[in-house]
Formats: C-alpha cells, structure tokens, sequence
C-alpha cells in the first residue's frame, strides 16, 4: 500500500491577472485515474505573495455536495497555504473509485487574491465553476468551448495497492484544454496516470511577452521550465509545443521582434530532447499541428511565412524516431486543420482531434502495447 498520483493538474501564475475576490465559493470535478481507501490534496499558492484560507474544504461524490465529508489539515477545518508555498491535507478515508468523479468544494471569506489557476475546456474528466459567495453551492457549466477553471488544487492522491506510472503531458494550450489530455486517459485507463503541466499561451524559445497582462500568463519558455523537476522519477513526457512560436507575432506587437526560424526551433527541440534525457525522462515530441486562423489582411504575410516554417520544421522533425506526425490526421487539402477535428478557431483540435492525436502520439510510446478505447 501508498500513495499513488490520482490526478495533478500543475497551476500556472496568473500573477499579472490577479482574481481579487472577496468571498468564493469553487466547485471542481476531478475524475481520479486510481482507485483506493483514502485519499490527500495538495494545495498551492506558488505564485502568491500572501497566504492564503480556506474556511472550508469538502468532498462528495455527487455534485450537490450531499453527504459531503470535511478535508482538514492539522485537524483543522480551516487551511492556510503560505505565500509561495504549498499544504498539503490530512489523510480522509474514503472510497475513491478511478472513473468516477469526485466533487470538492472550495470556500473563503476572506478578501484575498488568487494567482495559481488551473483550467480545461473538456469537460469529460475535469470541470469547475467559481463564485463571489461562501455560502454557494454553485452548479458547474456543460459547454465544451468554453473555460472552466479552479484555483491551488493540484493534486489529487490516493491510498492504494496500485502502481501505476505516470506520463507527463506538457507544452502549450493544445495540453492544457483538456482535449488530447482526455484522449490519452481514455487510451491509458488502467495503464498509467496523465499528468499535466500544459500553459497556455507557452512557447518552446521564449518566456511570455510582458506587454499585456494575458499574455504574462503564458509561461517561462518550455526549453526554460522544463529544467525544473515537476514529478520524481523516470517518466515518459510528451510535449505538445511550437504553434505559438509561429502564431503568437500574429496577435502581439513584442513577439513581432522575437521571429524565429526553423533552425532556432529544432535547435530548441533538440535542446529539449538533452534535458529530458538528462533527466530519464523518454520524451515524444509531435510535428507542429495545422493551423489557418483568421488574421487581417495585412497580416497574411506573416501567417504565410509561418505556415511555410511550420512545412520546413516538421519536414525535419520527421527525421526523428521520438517524434509523431500528425499532418496525416488533422491537416486538409488547404492546408489547414480537417473542419472535423477543428475547435472553431482553426487552431486548436477538438475532442475527436484529440483522440486521434492520442492515439498517433501513443504509436511512439507504446509501439508494442495494444491500445484500448
């Protein structure tokens, strides 16, 4: 028996777009990906410069929170995480089944602000809802394109006789969505447990770009963060990076002087590729998916240009064995994203895009495995 990962999703700072509230009220689903007889939270607040309380934390197995049990730490109901710093709670036993959701309710009185967000869009595995009261028990929202997040809850662990591995899903905003991330754990059910460490916004070469406050959301350069341990121990890692690289000069007027070519990006890659080496940590990588967003017509020069790079870099990615083409599955005979795989944007995969990317990306980790789902 021990302590086995059930879920971890890692919070990204949200530092240069605070959430100042007064009360909250946060209920998230977290659909475990192991079953056991009791279960811990990790809490953060990484990014905060002040402590933060929570009067009250509870779990239940439905969602109107009936026969919700309390989650202490200390013994105590109310829970402080320190400003740049992490808590972890009590042990509660409890009867956690993988497949089957679990609802935790978040509540605070008092008037603070929160910077270490989490977020999805598919609902299947993960949602949330957020509200200006601590008295609510709020209803979470069905609409798969739209963003659901949370706040310091960033792992969910159980007790348990199970041991399963962990695969680490990172990069850009194609992780964090959720959609390839459900993909993987439909294929992986029983076999390992999918992390995530996505940001939105991230790009491979650069850090995010300090002229908007959303755009500081957008993370150190992977090639950056990746040096820093998320998880302990050897574990395979896919990283799905390199659409902003491209894409992000079309919308911000800094990252128009950080151009790169596909020499800088496969450098990059390969960079990537020694970091997690030097870690035992198996890397697949992913050719740069399609994209054809709608830009004005003064930027269709530089999207263009980034589409004919995104030709260039994935031509060499190929060469690779640890990386998976995706040009087969998801690009049209326009050059684009196929309208059955396309989030509406003509940048992001949809659930059916991102089970068809799970599937070609589990092709290279696990060639010899039959894949279930």
């Amino acid at each position: 028996m021990g302590w086995q990962i059930a879920y971890s999703r890692l919070p990204h700072d949200f530092s240069g777009l605070p959430f100042k509230m007064k009360k909250l009220t946060q209920l998230i689903k977290i659909t475990p990906q192991v079953s056991g007889g009791g279960l811990r939270l990790q809490l953060h607040n990484h990014f905060g410069d002040e402590p933060l309380v929570f009067d009250r934390l509870e779990v239940s197995d439905n969602e109107k929170m009936q026969g919700a049990k309390m989650i202490t730490r200390g013994g105590q109901t109310r829970i402080v995480i320190a400003s740049h710093g992490t808590a972890q709670t009590d042990t509660l036993p409890f009867q956690v089944t993988a497949g089957q959701p679990l609802y935790f309710r978040m509540c605070a009185t008092c008037n603070q602000s929160y910077v270490d967000f989490s977020c999805v869009y598919d609902e299947t595995f993960y949602n949330a809802i957020i509200t200006r009261s601590a008295t609510a028990t709020p209803q979470l929202p069905h609409n798969w394109q739209a963003r659901k997040g949370w706040f310091c809850l960033s792992h969910l662990e159980v007790w348990t006789d199970q041991k399963l591995p962990l695969i680490e899903l990172t990069g850009d905003s194609l992780a964090e969505t959720g959609m390839l991330e459900t993909g993987l754990i439909k294929h992986l059910q029983g076999q390992a447990v999918v992390v995530n460490t996505g940001i939105s916004g991230n790009r491979l070469l650069h850090d995010a770009p300090k002229d908007g406050p959303l755009y500081q959301t957008f993370g150190q350069a992977l090639e950056k963060r990746s040096k820093e341990i998320a998880y302990q121990g050897s574990h395979p890692v896919i990283a799905m990076i390199g659409s902003n690289d491209l894409v992000l000069p079309l919308i911000d007027a800094e990252s128009t002087h950080e151009l790169i070519t596909p020499a800088e990006y496969l450098a990059g890659v390969k960079h990537l590729k020694e970091i997690f080496d030097a870690q035992h940590c198996p890397l697949i990588m992913t050719t740069i998916p399609p994209f054809n967003p709608r830009v004005a017509k003064e930027q269709n020069r530089i999207l263009q240009d980034a589409q004919a790079k995104r030709l260039l870099i994935n031509q060499e990615l190929r060469k690779f064995d640890w990386v998976a083409d995706l040009d087969p599955v998801l690009l049209d005979h326009h050059g684009g994203l196929k309208a059955e795989y396309d989030f509406g944007d003509h940048l992001h995969f949809n659930a059916a895009g991102g089970m068809v990317v799970a599937s070609k990306i589990l092709e290279k980790l696990m060639p010899q495995s039959k894949q279930s789902g």
